[in-house]
């Protein structure tokens, strides 16, 4: 059964727009997330490998070559299961700089804009075969199942007009699928999806194809078996030698095909997502191959029992028509005509970007780009959009000027032999750092012109160059002279570019490239310093470069990546956002045209820090890089963290500085020291420090001084003392300033606290001398004052005398509470059980305060009942209420008003003492207690009276409590609350 072309064509037109409607639905999310990112789908969709050549011309390849079309599946799948020195340093690569084809990968390991540009134009001459066979297979396919036989010299038009019709549904399409949006997210996976779907739909029909001719024809496999049997001639044909050891050469161009095809790199580093989805290829698609390659020689062996008279290539075709199976032959039909729009779908999508980033944009620069209102992403669509056109445009003329000269199995050879010349770049850019553009160029230009005169230019006039045929030294037959040409472009390639890159010399800046592209190595930039005060400077200076959208969008999407903001000032930080932005560029525009933009709109100004790397950049990558490290390099690493460790735990703070005075070190204790985080001070400039830190720091560099010691300074925190060194660091060829900072305040404070108990301490002793001198003249006053009452009748001096007397005991009592301030206590006072009236020991308190005549005037009320009598040592309580009441003083107004309460509390007693003042802060509460924490001005409070209120309270079995601000007084006011134990009255 036959079907009419119109037929045909609304089948794959409808097919087409299926593939559509699943990569639509898988953008939009209408698909379940679990099946659009699960790793299976991804690995369906590197089944465009498999193109229309793996379902039509594999047959033929195998009647050619014999077991030797294996080659075709098992050279991919060695380079799969090279995943770990392969696939996976390029894919970290192609992700970490945004590198999107092998023309972006070559152009920014070499630096160099001709790399670029050669890579691309090469890769565009190497697909056409490759676009070719894709067209070939469905014009001819589509031939054969509406006509049912052979092609034939007069079916031309018809053939013409179908490839053409084919040509343009699928430029359509390829805009549709891959270029209706610019972007540059790591995938579309809507294309991953479509892909994934018609993998399917080639391998069922491939499969189903294989059974139903081996038991349609051979009526089983054992019937097939028999037949092989008969036929040793077949067999024979399979297991022949190749000559020219053309399957070592095949093996070496499919293996190539993973990295140096468009398609193929496209698929397996710019539309994955995630680096586990490599794992899961590195078996699913060998194992995929596997399956498609099952079916090729049941075909072949049941075309030729059949004796089709159609080639071997389309075997599959002809015998689902021998068998009557329309439905069969639909699928088939599905199978390569999905199978050939996918490859060129995806290798004119790659190739656009190739072209545009590396052909156009060097030389044409958006219109009017220097107008902040242009679109730069529109004219980048457009671009791309009108480049896809033109490249199929390119595949369709090329199939038309072959014509029916060429097999599908000698179009493969060829595409596979020109991509393979970039194999040599793409091993360098991972193994050897030496290699630099100018071996490549050579290597490349020479390779690539030996296959386009051995291969290309004899596909037009049919002659293939002699002198080609005599450098080879085994005899070759005519269709395997692309053996020839593929062993003599590939040696002279690889020693070209090895001699030239060893005796010549190669640039500074392809050394740093080399270093980023090694395996086992990380990029180490150098601190170079950019002419900007802030972050968002940048975004000014993109736009005359990319106009206002653009520049917008490129900064805050390097911002939300960084997890950055706009007012950024951090040397270190301008410099990651400047490398994102280009990053990110290099994915729109390729690294080349990144790279000038960037260096246009953002340069770098004179390098003042020499040659010293960016060690905050190192230790991040280091970070993110530890579980790939092994070996030696896990063992440095380790002591790296041991060192690093071992600075961040220091006691005292360690601060290193840059020759342009860029911190490069803030350790824990520096960070304790100042209150300023680490994170948010690493990379930026020591004059960015906020006060009075900068100038501390600047001040003690600009000095000759090599040690400051005891030096103070006034913080929000209080005051604070220091001792500070430094040391100039020259390792490693780095100038480097290492700042060690001590913090001495609690030594300072408490040396201050020891004078001051020791000025207490004599004038202690001084009151006891001075009371002891006063007490016997007062003594003497007060007999004769009495002894003057006894001996005059006199009203007035008995009045005198009485005054004279009330005086003196005033004096007596003022001597008494002296004399007890300056007692020295028990030995051991925690054990102290003496019964304190609180009463007594409050107002000789207050008749010792209100001995300094310049404190502000204060009233104090002591509502304490004298019957009240707790367990203590009356000198260390009074010690307690001097404290409490001369800090109550302290905050309250003038005039202001002090109440001590007393009261019982089942079998202790509640002591309160009351101000009026303004309260404390409640964020400090819990710090009050705090030896050395105070609230009063700098100079005029230790930080230790409350302290020690604490331990005498605590001490004496007691507990204390602090309430501010007090209700009942409108929200102002401190209340402290003391309790102690009460003595029962029988005790007494």
């Amino acid at each position: 059964m036959t079907f009419s072309i119109t037929a045909l064509i609304a089948i794959g037109i409808s097919y087409l727009l299926l593939l559509f409607a699943i990569a639509y639905a898988a953008e939009r999310k209408l698909l379940p997330a679990k099946l659009i990112n699960h790793p299976a789908t991804y690995v369906l969709s590197l089944g465009i490998y498999a193109s229309g050549f793996a379902v039509y011309g594999a047959v033929g390849f195998a009647k050619n070559y014999g077991y030797s079309f294996l080659s075709y599946y098992i050279g991919i799948s060695a380079a799969m299961v090279l995943l770990p020195i392969l696939l996976l340093p390029i894919y970290q690569i192609c992700k970490s700089y945004r590198l999107n084809s092998l023309a972006d990968l070559l152009s920014f390991r070499f630096r160099s804009s001709w790399v670029g540009a050669l890579v691309t134009l090469f890769t565009a001459i190497a697909v056409w075969p490759l676009l070719a066979i894709q067209i070939q297979t469905v014009s001819e396919s589509t031939l054969i199942l509406s006509l049912g036989h052979a092609i034939a010299t007069e079916n031309g038009g018809q053939r013409r007009l179908i490839a053409l019709l084919f040509c343009v549904v699928i430029a359509i399409f390829t805009i549709l699928f891959g270029s209706r949006t610019l972007t540059s997210k790591d995938s579309h996976r809507g294309i991953v999806t479509a892909l994934a779907f018609e993998s399917l739909i080639k391998l069922f029909g491939l499969l189903l194809a294989g059974i139903m001719s081996t038991y349609a024809v051979f009526n089983g496999f054992d019937g097939l078996q028999i037949w092989l049997d008969s036929k040793p001639a077949i067999l024979e044909a399979l297991n022949k030698p190749q000559p020219a050891d053309s399957s070592r050469l095949m093996l070496i161009m499919f293996f190539a095909a993973a990295v140096c095809m468009p398609h193929v790199f496209h698929m397996l580093f710019s539309e994955n997502s995630s680096a586990k989805n490599l794992g899961t290829a590195s078996w699913g698609l060998p194992l995929f191959l596997l399956l498609m390659s099952l079916p090729i020689l049941p075909i072949l062996w049941a075309g030729s029992a059949q004796g089709l008279a159609l080639p071997a290539d389309y075997y599959a075709l002809g015998l689902s028509l021998e068998m009557d199976k329309p439905w069969l032959s639909v699928l088939l039909y599905l199978g390569g005509l999905s199978a050939a729009g996918g490859a060129i779908i995806i290798t004119t999508l790659a190739l656009a970007t190739m072209c545009l980033n590396h052909l156009v944009l060097p030389v044409l620069r958006p219109k009017g780009s220097n107008d902040r209102g242009t679109d730069i992403y529109r004219w980048l669509l457009t671009t791309r959009q009108l480049l896809i056109c033109v490249i199929i445009l390119i595949g369709f003329v090329f199939y038309e000027l072959i014509g029916e000269t060429q097999n599908l199995t000698h179009l493969a050879m060829t595409s596979a032999s020109g991509c393979a010349q970039f194999l040599p770049g793409v091993l360098a850019v991972l193994y050897w750092p030496r290699a630099n553009r100018k071996g490549f160029i050579s290597g490349l230009c020479i390779g690539f012109s030996i296959w386009l005169i051995g291969l290309i230019l004899p596909m037009f006039s049919g002659v293939h160059p002699s002198f080609l045929e005599q450098l080879y030294i085994y005899p070759v037959e005519k269709n395997q002279f692309w053996v020839v040409v593929t062993s003599i472009s590939l040696a002279l390639n690889g020693i070209v570019f090895i001699v030239i890159s060893l005796f010549s010399e190669t640039s500074p800046e392809e050394r740093r490239a080399a270093e980023a592209c090694t395996i086992d190595d990380l990029n180490r930039p150098s601190r170079q310093a950019l002419n900007l005060q802030h972050a968002g400077e940048i975004k000014l200076h993109l736009q005359d470069a990319l106009g206002d959208r653009a520049a917008a969008q490129e900064f805050k999407r390097a911002l939300d990546e960084l997890q950055m903001n706009e007012l950024e000032t951090r040397p270190y930080a301008l410099r990651r956002i400047r490398d994102r932005i280009e990053i990110n560029l290099s994915s729109l525009i390729g690294p080349s045209s990144a790279r000038r933009v960037i260096d246009r709109a953002l340069p770098y100004t004179d390098n003042v820090m020499g040659d010293s790397e960016d060690i905050t950049y190192i230790e991040e990558r280091l970070e993110l890089y530890q579980t790939h490290l092994t070996g030696l390099a896990a063992d440095l690493d380790s002591l790296r963290r041991y060192h690093r460790q071992t600075l961040e735990d220091l006691p005292i703070g360690v601060c290193a500085l840059g020759r342009d005075q860029e911190i490069l070190l803030w350790n824990m204790s520096m960070a304790d020291i100042t209150h300023i985080d680490a994170n948010t001070v690493t990379g930026s400039r020591l004059a960015g420090l906020p006060e009075p830190w900068a100038s501390c720091l600047q001040s003690f560099l600009a000095s000759s001084d090599l040690h400051r010691s005891k030096f103070s300074i006034e913080t929000d925190k209080g005051m604070r003392w220091l001792n500070l060194h430094r040391t100039e660091s020259q390792m490693l060829g780095r100038d480097e300033l290492i700042v060690v900072l001590e913090d001495i305040t609690d030594t300072q404070l408490l040396e201050h606290e020891l004078t001051h108990q020791e000025r207490l301490a004599s004038i202690g002793r001084l009151a006891a001398g001075v009371a002891h001198e006063i007490g016997n003249p007062v003594t003497g006053i007060a007999c004769l004052a009495q002894n003057l009452r006894y001996e005059s009748d006199n009203p007035n001096t008995l009045e005198a005398a009485s005054q004279i007397v009330k005086q003196t005991q005033r004096i007596s009592s003022i001597v008494h509470s002296l004399v007890n301030f300056a007692h020295t206590g028990r030995q051991d006072p925690s054990q102290a059980s003496e019964a304190v009236s609180i009463h007594g020991c409050v107002s000789e308190a207050v008749q010792l305060l209100s001995l300094d005549p310049e404190a502000r005037h204060i009233r104090y009320h002591n509502h304490c009942p004298e019957t009240l009598i707790v367990a203590g040592d009356n000198q260390r309580l009074m010690q307690v209420f001097i404290n409490l009441l001369s800090n109550a003083r302290d905050a309250s107004p003038e005039n202001g008003v002090i109440t001590v309460d007393a009261s019982n509390d089942n079998d202790n007693a509640h002591i309160t003492v009351t101000d009026q003042g303004t309260g404390i802060d409640a964020k400090v509460l819990d710090q009050i207690f705090e030896p050395f924490f105070t609230t009063k001005e700098p100079g005029k409070g230790t930080g230790l009276g409350l302290a020690l209120v604490y331990n005498i309270i605590s001490d004496l079995g007691g507990d204390i409590s602090i309430e501010s601000p007090v209700a009942e007084l409108n929200s102002t006011g401190t209340r402290i609350h003391i309790h102690l134990r009460l003595i029962p009255a029988e005790v007494l």
